[in-house]
């Protein structure tokens, strides 16, 4: 082993040694080797060959949780034992696992450690499951120890029995499952060859997560059962030269003690069995397990080699996902100053994002995804406000006037539309003289006329609301924690956000009001507008009697001039009413051009930018938290115990990424000097 152990093998080993000593193994997969076999296959026999340390093989005492052993160089000898619980336990039995923890100071000390941990999982009390998620975890430090990190897993189960139950068959098949299918592990797939190798499913589920048998290496245990020269030991031959089941890595073959072989010399027997039987005509480098712990050295070395770079990567991306984490959670927050202080800090963060927002500067982060387009405030009130102008536009008139006749519902001719009128100035007749219109009928027809817009409104506010609502919501789950922003949206942010929009309706009523009285305006448009639909109405009808009058007679002179007089005055001196509406109508459709405008202008500036959009940055700002109660600000900065536990984990695991990244930097530095 000194012979194959080059500078690079030591540090690099070295490096993934100290990762796992780091912790990092919680946090992000390492380089490691795995045992994986069906029940008895020699798993357990196999691990205490290559430690040199008596895992119990009777009743498969080890292979009833996961058993992590980690082989260290070192110039003394020494062996520990600790338990890592799994991630379904509760708070409370993951911290007395992470308690146990034992120094073994004999191998026969060693054995008994094993019925306390199962005692410690609760493995050996009545009715508890025969498997745990649980990790047992044996750092085994020597002088002849390789380096090596080897993971032994539970037996794959066939199927369920008494001492069995279906849970126990899911738990270990999904236990063995994931730790098979890290990509940057190295697969001991164990083949007992008492059993015939293609009913053993170890080698099935090994090839479901390495299809090419790229990190599989294949070791036969057991062969001393086979009957020399017979069918099977052919066959399992055939195996041990990679024919049968092809791995990138190979095959090995080993010779372990029995149950029933204790004290005896294992070496000793393993040398003289395969250089006695028919194994022997494989090459020596593939037998035996002294060559094995050379493979595995090499192996374990070139897959960290190879897996390092994106290592690196996973570590870094591990570190910002974890100062991510803290930045939303803040720091501690126990005392009443240091919840204020954590509230006037994001307090001050949420005023910069919501005026970055309204005034269109998206440079900060939290606008960089294109997809999420509703973030970008100013943009999203923008677009809404064109499209308000334009449903104002074409849908605020009730009455659709068309030329010509149309007979499509609400869509009236004008001749049809004066109508209306003209019925409406009999039911407002009032003391006006004969032919002249009810002087509030102007209004009456205009309230008629634009009944659409308060609804168009409405809708308009309630959208730009919900939008502005939404980017609040965004913005808080951004800068903190679901349970902060809750809490303030819940406390502060919601009631205020529901005051405004009731602020915004009531100065749209406002607005609407002016408009629902007598039509007033000094705007020149009105009368400019007023005049030329008089004067166009009257253009018309004059039109009409000339063609009508020069159809008829055909040509015409200086002499038809009376007659031509005659038939104009007959066209004017029609129904008073109808001259009256028509008079209503004319004047109704210009002030109708005045208000429009004023009216399409107003509600976006006086309603929905003044109300919601402009004081969007003022809703929560240091200057409101000063303004807090102290049980308002307990209410919403509060740190319950499992967020204090949350932010103590990120802590730690961020404390082990970033020894892991100095780590990873130390190692590159040393090759680069080497």
């Amino acid at each position: 082993m000194d012979g194959l152990r080059t500078a690079e093998q030591i540090q690099l080993l070295d490096l993934v040694d100290s990762l796992r000593a780091e912790g990092l193994s919680e946090f992000t997969a390492l380089p490691q080797l795995i045992v994986c076999g069906d029940q008895s296959s020699g798993k357990s026999s196999l691990l205490e060959a290559i430690s040199g340390v008596p895992f119990p093989r009777k009743d498969n005492l080890c292979t009833r949780f996961a058993t992590e052993v980690i082989l260290r160089r070192a110039t003394g000898s020494e062996i520990r034992v600790s338990l890592v619980p799994g991630k379904s336990r509760s708070s409370a039995d993951q911290g007395r696992l992470w308690q146990f923890r034992h120094e073994v100071t004999s191998l026969q000390d060693f054995v008994a450690l094993f019925e306390q941990a199962k005692d410690a999982m609760g493995l050996l009390s009545v009715g508890a499951n025969a498997f745990t998620e649980d990790i047992l975890r044996v750092e085994i430090s020597g002088p002849t120890q390789p380096q090596l990190t080897i993971v032994d897993l539970p037996g794959l189960i066939h199927s369920h029995n008494k001492h069995q139950t279906e849970h126990d068959v899911e738990l270990v098949t999904n236990l063995v499952a994931k730790y098979m299918a890290n990509p940057r592990s190295i697969i001991l797939a164990v083949v007992s060859a008492k059993n015939d190798f293609p009913n053993q499913i170890v080698l099935k589920r090994a090839r479901e997560v390495d299809p090419q048998g790229l990190r599989t290496l294949g070791v036969i245990t057991k062969p001393d059962q086979l009957v020399s020269g017979s069918d099977g030991e052919k066959t399992f031959l055939s195996l041990a030269r990679n024919e049968q089941v092809e791995f990138n890595l190979g095959w090995h073959v080993v010779r372990n003690l029995d149950s029933g072989d204790k004290d005896q010399d294992r070496d000793a027997i393993e040398t003289q069995f395969l250089a006695e039987s028919n194994f022997r005509s494989l090459s020596a480098t593939n037998l035996g397990i002294a060559h094995l712990r050379q493979r595995l050295s090499v192996v374990l070395f070139e897959q960290i080699k190879a897996e390092l770079p994106r290592l690196i990567e996973d570590i870094e991306t591990g570190i910002l996902s974890c100062r991510r984490g803290l930045e939303k959670l803040g720091p501690a927050r126990v005392t009443l100053d240091d919840q204020k202080r954590f509230l006037v800090d994001l307090s001050g963060d949420f005023q910069s994002l919501c005026d970055a927002a309204t005034k269109g500067d998206y440079e900060h982060e939290f606008f960089a995804d294109q997809s999420l387009f509703d973030r970008r405030l100013s943009a999203m009130i923008a677009n809404r406000g064109v499209e308000f102008e334009e449903e104002i536009r074409t849908e605020g008139a009730r009455w659709k006037i068309v030329e010509g006749g149309s007979k499509k519902k609400n869509h009236p001719t004008r001749a049809e539309a004066v109508e209306e009128v003209r019925k409406l100035l009999k039911k407002s007749r009032g003391r006006e003289l004969p032919g002249l219109p009810n002087p509030l009928l102007v209004g009456e027809v205009f309230r008629e006329y634009s009944q659409p817009w308060e609804g168009l409104a409405r809708q308009y506010i309630e959208d730009v609301w919900n939008t502005t609502q939404s980017f609040v919501e965004q913005a808080l789950q951004h800068l903190t924690d679901a349970t902060v922003s809750d809490a303030l949206l819940r406390h502060v942010l919601d009631p205020i956000m529901d005051q405004r929009l009731t602020l915004a309706y009531a100065k749209l009523d406002e607005l609407l009001a002016v408009h629902k009285e007598h039509p007033e305006t000094r705007n020149h448009y009105f009368t400019d507008r007023y005049n030329a639909l008089q004067r166009n109405q009257s253009e018309a009808k004059t039109t009409k009697v000339l063609e009508e009058a020069f159809k008829k007679n055909g040509d015409m002179g200086a002499h038809d001039i009376p007659h031509l007089l005659i038939l104009l005055r007959k066209s004017t001196e029609a129904d008073a009413d109808l001259a009256a509406a028509e008079s209503t109508f004319n004047a109704m459709e210009a002030f109708y051009k005045v208000a429009i405008k004023l009216f399409i202008d107003n509600v976006p500036n006086l309603v929905v930018r003044a109300i919601i959009a402009s004081r969007l940055p003022t809703i929560f700002c240091p200057k409101s938290v000063f303004a807090m109660s102290p049980d308002l600000v307990k209410k919403i900065a509060s740190e319950p115990e499992d967020k204090t536990l949350r932010r103590q984990e990120i802590s730690d695991k961020l404390m082990a990424l970033e020894a892991g990244n100095d780590l990873c930097k130390q190692y590159a530095l040393r090759v680069t000097s080497g």
